[in-house]
Protein backbone atom coordinates (compact mmCIF):
# COMPACT_ATOMS: atom_id res chain seq x y z
CA UNK A 1 0.00 0.00 0.00
CA UNK A 2 1.14 3.49 -0.78
CA UNK A 3 1.56 6.09 1.94
CA UNK A 4 -1.54 8.36 1.77
CA UNK A 5 0.72 11.39 2.25
CA UNK A 6 2.04 10.76 -1.26
CA UNK A 7 -1.42 10.96 -2.90
CA UNK A 8 -1.84 13.86 -5.32
CA UNK A 9 -5.54 13.60 -6.26
CA UNK A 10 -6.90 12.39 -2.91
CA UNK A 11 -6.50 13.59 0.66
CA UNK A 12 -6.72 10.89 3.33
CA UNK A 13 -7.02 11.80 6.99
CA UNK A 14 -8.49 10.28 10.12
CA UNK A 15 -10.60 12.55 12.34
CA UNK A 16 -12.34 11.22 15.45
CA UNK A 17 -12.39 7.59 14.25
CA UNK A 18 -13.71 8.59 10.81
CA UNK A 19 -11.51 8.26 7.74
CA UNK A 20 -12.03 11.28 5.48
CA UNK A 21 -11.35 10.53 1.82
CA UNK A 22 -11.40 13.81 -0.10
CA UNK A 23 -11.22 14.01 -3.89
CA UNK A 24 -8.77 16.90 -4.27
CA UNK A 25 -9.24 18.23 -7.81
CA UNK A 26 -11.41 21.33 -7.27
CA UNK A 27 -10.19 23.10 -10.44
CA UNK A 28 -11.93 20.41 -12.52
CA UNK A 29 -14.89 20.06 -10.14
CA UNK A 30 -13.30 16.94 -8.61
CA UNK A 31 -13.62 14.98 -11.84
CA UNK A 32 -11.69 11.75 -11.59
CA UNK A 33 -8.96 10.36 -13.83
CA UNK A 34 -7.19 7.02 -13.62
CA UNK A 35 -4.78 8.21 -10.93
CA UNK A 36 -7.66 9.58 -8.83
CA UNK A 37 -9.45 6.23 -8.90
CA UNK A 38 -6.26 4.32 -8.05
CA UNK A 39 -5.72 6.59 -5.03
CA UNK A 40 -9.38 6.25 -3.99
CA UNK A 41 -9.05 2.46 -4.14
CA UNK A 42 -5.92 2.56 -1.98
CA UNK A 43 -7.54 4.98 0.49
CA UNK A 44 -10.62 2.75 0.86
CA UNK A 45 -8.38 -0.28 1.47
CA UNK A 46 -6.43 1.62 4.14
CA UNK A 47 -9.63 2.81 5.87
CA UNK A 48 -11.28 -0.61 5.61
CA UNK A 49 -8.31 -2.33 7.25
CA UNK A 50 -7.66 0.27 9.98
CA UNK A 51 -9.14 -0.91 13.29
CA UNK A 52 -9.08 2.66 14.62
CA UNK A 53 -11.51 3.77 11.87
CA UNK A 54 -15.22 3.25 12.53
CA UNK A 55 -16.65 4.97 9.43
CA UNK A 56 -15.59 6.50 6.13
CA UNK A 57 -16.58 9.92 4.79
CA UNK A 58 -16.22 10.50 1.04
CA UNK A 59 -16.31 14.12 -0.14
CA UNK A 60 -14.84 16.55 -2.63
CA UNK A 61 -12.50 19.48 -2.07
CA UNK A 62 -13.86 22.99 -2.45
CA UNK A 63 -17.41 24.25 -2.27
CA UNK A 64 -18.64 23.76 -5.83
CA UNK A 65 -18.56 20.04 -6.49
CA UNK A 66 -18.60 16.65 -4.80
CA UNK A 67 -17.54 14.93 -8.04
CA UNK A 68 -18.47 15.41 -11.68
CA UNK A 69 -17.50 11.97 -12.97
CA UNK A 70 -14.72 11.17 -15.41
CA UNK A 71 -12.35 13.98 -16.40
CA UNK A 72 -12.90 14.36 -20.13
CA UNK A 73 -9.74 16.45 -20.52
CA UNK A 74 -7.56 13.68 -19.05
CA UNK A 75 -7.65 11.58 -22.19
CA UNK A 76 -7.69 11.97 -25.93
CA UNK A 77 -10.43 9.70 -27.15
CA UNK A 78 -9.97 6.98 -24.54
CA UNK A 79 -8.69 6.36 -21.04
CA UNK A 80 -5.34 4.67 -20.68
CA UNK A 81 -5.69 2.82 -17.37
CA UNK A 82 -7.01 -0.58 -16.47
CA UNK A 83 -10.64 -1.67 -16.31
CA UNK A 84 -13.39 -2.12 -18.87
CA UNK A 85 -13.35 1.52 -20.06
CA UNK A 86 -9.74 2.21 -19.17
CA UNK A 87 -10.65 3.22 -15.62
CA UNK A 88 -11.09 0.88 -12.62
CA UNK A 89 -14.71 2.00 -12.15
CA UNK A 90 -16.00 -1.49 -11.27
CA UNK A 91 -13.33 -1.89 -8.61
CA UNK A 92 -14.03 1.39 -6.78
CA UNK A 93 -17.79 0.83 -6.97
CA UNK A 94 -17.48 -2.68 -5.55
CA UNK A 95 -15.13 -1.46 -2.84
CA UNK A 96 -17.54 1.29 -1.70
CA UNK A 97 -20.33 -1.31 -1.50
CA UNK A 98 -18.27 -4.02 0.20
CA UNK A 99 -15.96 -2.16 2.60
CA UNK A 100 -16.84 -3.43 6.11
CA UNK A 101 -17.58 0.05 7.48
CA UNK A 102 -20.36 2.55 6.80
CA UNK A 103 -19.50 4.96 3.98
CA UNK A 104 -21.02 8.43 4.12
CA UNK A 105 -21.07 10.70 1.05
CA UNK A 106 -20.76 14.33 2.10
CA UNK A 107 -22.10 15.98 -1.07
CA UNK A 108 -20.91 19.58 -1.09
CA UNK A 109 -21.95 20.64 -4.58
CA UNK A 110 -22.40 19.10 -8.00
CA UNK A 111 -22.72 15.29 -8.09
CA UNK A 112 -22.95 14.56 -11.81
CA UNK A 113 -22.42 11.42 -13.87
CA UNK A 114 -19.95 9.11 -12.17
CA UNK A 115 -19.93 11.41 -9.14
CA UNK A 116 -23.66 10.86 -8.73
CA UNK A 117 -23.03 7.10 -8.89
CA UNK A 118 -20.34 7.33 -6.18
CA UNK A 119 -22.75 9.22 -3.89
CA UNK A 120 -25.52 6.71 -4.60
CA UNK A 121 -23.29 3.73 -3.74
CA UNK A 122 -22.52 5.07 -0.27
CA UNK A 123 -24.52 3.83 2.71
CA UNK A 124 -25.68 7.35 3.55
CA UNK A 125 -25.63 10.54 1.52
CA UNK A 126 -25.72 13.94 3.20
CA UNK A 127 -26.20 16.95 0.94
CA UNK A 128 -25.01 20.51 1.47
CA UNK A 129 -27.48 23.22 2.45
CA UNK A 130 -28.13 24.03 -1.21
CA UNK A 131 -27.33 21.55 -3.95
CA UNK A 132 -28.26 20.83 -7.53
CA UNK A 133 -29.50 17.26 -7.88
CA UNK A 134 -28.28 15.76 -11.14
CA UNK A 135 -31.68 14.26 -11.95
CA UNK A 136 -33.93 17.12 -10.77
CA UNK A 137 -36.91 18.06 -12.92
CA UNK A 138 -36.78 21.64 -11.60
CA UNK A 139 -34.28 24.38 -12.27
CA UNK A 140 -34.27 25.61 -8.68
CA UNK A 141 -31.77 24.33 -6.11
CA UNK A 142 -33.18 21.94 -3.55
CA UNK A 143 -32.69 22.32 0.19
CA UNK A 144 -30.64 19.75 2.03
CA UNK A 145 -32.25 16.41 2.63
CA UNK A 146 -32.60 12.86 1.52
CA UNK A 147 -34.73 11.64 -1.33
CA UNK A 148 -35.99 8.25 -2.33
CA UNK A 149 -37.45 8.93 -5.74
CA UNK A 150 -37.19 11.40 -8.60
CA UNK A 151 -40.48 13.05 -7.57
CA UNK A 152 -39.14 13.79 -4.10
CA UNK A 153 -35.73 15.16 -5.09
CA UNK A 154 -36.63 18.81 -4.56
CA UNK A 155 -38.55 18.20 -1.31
CA UNK A 156 -36.44 18.92 1.78
CA UNK A 157 -36.14 16.61 4.73
CA UNK A 158 -36.73 19.33 7.33
CA UNK A 159 -35.18 17.43 10.25
CA UNK A 160 -31.84 17.15 8.46
CA UNK A 161 -31.18 20.91 8.45
CA UNK A 162 -31.02 21.23 12.23
CA UNK A 163 -28.17 20.19 14.49
CA UNK A 164 -30.64 19.95 17.40
CA UNK A 165 -32.61 17.11 15.85
CA UNK A 166 -29.61 15.66 14.07
CA UNK A 167 -26.62 16.11 16.46
CA UNK A 168 -24.05 14.26 14.33
CA UNK A 169 -24.59 16.76 11.48
CA UNK A 170 -22.28 19.34 13.09
CA UNK A 171 -19.46 16.80 13.15
CA UNK A 172 -19.70 16.37 9.36
CA UNK A 173 -18.21 19.82 8.73
CA UNK A 174 -14.59 19.77 7.50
Amino acid sequence: MTDPKQFTDVIYEVRDRAAWIIINRPKVYNAFRGQTLEELIQAFHIAGNDRQVASIVLTGAGEKAFCTGGDQSAHEGQYDGRGVVGLPIDEIQGLIRDVPKPVIARVNGFAIGGGNVLATLCDLTIAARLFWPAMSATRKPARSGFSTSATQRSKPARWASSTKSCPWRSSMRP
